[in-house]
């Protein structure tokens, strides 16, 4: 099994997770488009001085659902709203209510906004780094099948403390129900049957080791890679280990420059 050009994707998996941050920052500067998103939100964030004013930047806020992997809840204004003025320590807010990870991070970074939290350069740098991070991921997932659900499984999973969390990112689940071997008729099932069976089907204390969580990823991977979709041509990490007009490249390269 091998991804694009016929590069193994467990090495390249392996490659890259060693230092994912490093080959963000440096598949970045040649990705024309992240970065003008960027330069555009480090001008704009410190006037984004209330939710509102987050929610009416069209540009701004998919850098911030970008770096939250929310980038699909753009529309759900309201959801936004409440998760940006809601204490998410609450039990009653919606941060506490959904059990979604991905919502509660969301919330502690941007529920308090007195001072706006856009006005914390720190705040900032972390949307900044995650949104790259992100864009990184995905971008190796239209390389390699998988390659986007592997990496970021792998930086995520060990905060996962329930079935519920679990089953709150779309992410997660579809990584975890692919090394479990569940059936397509796995979603039609109520919820409280989909966390039986998940219950029995994973250790979540496991994920603490990160060994097991590598060996994880790399059965998934290895799963994926038997029905993969056909191949676009080759940008990111990948384009950077093809073959040049020297003989030079491919794989050895890769390892070489990745390692």
């Amino acid at each position: 099994m091998s991804g694009i050009g016929g590069l193994p994707p467990i090495p390249v998996y392996l490659a890259i997770e060693k230092n994912e941050q490093q080959y963000a920052n440096r598949v970045e500067k040649t990705d024309t488009t992240t970065q003008s998103n960027i330069a555009y939100f480090q001008s704009v964030a410190p006037k984004l001085t209330s939710p509102q004013a987050l929610l009416r930047n069209y540009r701004a806020l998919e850098v911030v659902l970008g770096a939250f992997g929310m980038s699909s809840a753009i529309t759900e204004t309201g959801i936004l709203k409440d998760l940006m003025t809601q204490n998410p320590a609450d039990p009653t807010s919606l941060a506490q209510q959904s059990a979604n990870p991905l919502y509660l991070r969301f919330a502690q970074f941007l529920s308090r906004w007195n001072p706006p939290p856009l006005s914390d350069p720190k705040t900032i740098q972390t949307i900044i780094s995650q949104y790259q991070l992100n864009q990184f991921e995905q971008n190796e997932g239209n390389q390699i099948p998988g390659m986007q659900q592997a990496l970021y499984f792998t930086r995520t999973i060990r905060n996962i403390t329930s079935i519920d969390q679990l089953m709150a990112d779309p992410t997660l689940l579809n990584v975890v129900e692919t090394v479990t071997n569940q059936p397509q008729q796995f979603g039609l099932l109520d919820f409280n049957q989909q966390v039986a069976i998940l219950g029995k089907a994973v250790d979540l204390s496991k994920f603490k080791n990160p060994a097991y969580i590598q060996k994880y990823v790399e059965q998934y991977l290895a799963l994926t890679q038997e029905n993969p979709p056909p191949a676009p041509s080759p940008t990111g990490v990948l384009a950077l280990f093809q073959p040049n007009n020297t003989g030079n490249g491919g794989l050895g390269q890769m390892l070489s420059l990745l390692g």
